[in-house]
């Protein structure tokens, strides 16, 4: 089922993340690690995070954090404006029983974990496609005797044209996005940065369900499928919507800056 938020809108939480190659630490075992005892790190209440390799665009084989919150509230609980602990995080921490830490000591051996100095930024939800095919569900699950789950997530930078002001932008969007019809198997949402590292940007973040479904319409960057060219023509509007859109701001794929990401593991605590 699709998951039903109440007002506030959840937070989506960005952490650039490195291995420590210096080190000899490689892909294979950092995930390996992730996967094995790293999931199992808790969360604070309200708090998910996917491990996101970089599968290709601007930034291929590296790791990105993605945490989804459910509210402003549930995050500045646990995370001030500055990006520090608050005294309940601290406290959470505190509670957490010493496997847990050495667990986390291990993590910091591989590479960088989600907290500063890392860089991350937090972003709001400006809009959503909620007519997707793309359900709340896991976006990394390994199943028994079966290819595992892993959806896609693609991160566009986008840019306002000009002399365009963010509430001009914004206001199209709260006004149109409900004409958008995303591909089957792909989800739709627009970010803005709210705090931390890189204030003020706007991306789109494309949720989608697996590999094949990404290949089925983009097999290679910005090249579509006969499948894509034909969903356009059968949803003009959207079509048009997008081509309103661009009046305003860049639209997503080159010569933008983006990454499609491929989850590789999900937190379990």
């Amino acid at each position: 089922m699709e998951r039903k938020y109440n007002s506030p809108l959840p937070v989506f939480s960005l952490y650039y993340i490195a291995i420590d190659t210096e080190a000899g630490i490689t892909p294979a075992q950092f995930e390996t690690f992730v996967r094995q005892k790293g999931v199992y790190i808790p969360c604070y209440p309200g708090w998910r995070w996917t491990l996101l390799r970089g599968l290709r665009g601007e930034r291929v084989g590296q790791y990105l954090m993605l945490f989804e919150i459910e509210s402003t509230e549930h995050r500045n609980r646990y995370q001030s404006s500055n990006g520090n602990k608050t005294e309940l995080a601290n406290q959470f921490w505190q509670q957490q029983p010493q496997k847990i830490h050495g667990i986390l000591a291990e993590w910091q051996r591989y590479g960088t974990f989600s907290e500063i100095p890392t860089i991350y930024t937090d972003y709001q939800l400006l809009a959503e496609n909620k007519k997707s095919t793309v359900c709340y569900g896991p976006r990394y699950q390994e199943l028994p005797n079966q290819e595992p789950i892993a959806r896609i997530i693609g991160i566009h930078n986008l840019a306002l044209r000009p002399g365009i002001k963010a509430e001009t932008f914004e206001t199209f969007i709260a006004e149109n996005h409900h004409r958008i019809e995303d591909y089957p198997s792909w989800k739709f949402r627009l970010l803005k940065g709210e705090r931390g590292n890189r204030l003020d940007q706007y991306i789109v973040m494309m949720e989608i369900e697996s590999l094949a479904a990404l290949n089925l319409f983009y097999p290679k960057p910005d090249i579509a499928t006969d499948e894509a060219d034909h969903f356009a023509r059968a949803h003009q509007d959207t079509k048009l919507m997008y081509k309103e859109w661009k009046q305003f701001a860049s639209f997503s794929g080159s010569p933008q800056i983006y990454t499609d990401y491929l989850s590789v593991a999900e937190s379990l605590g």
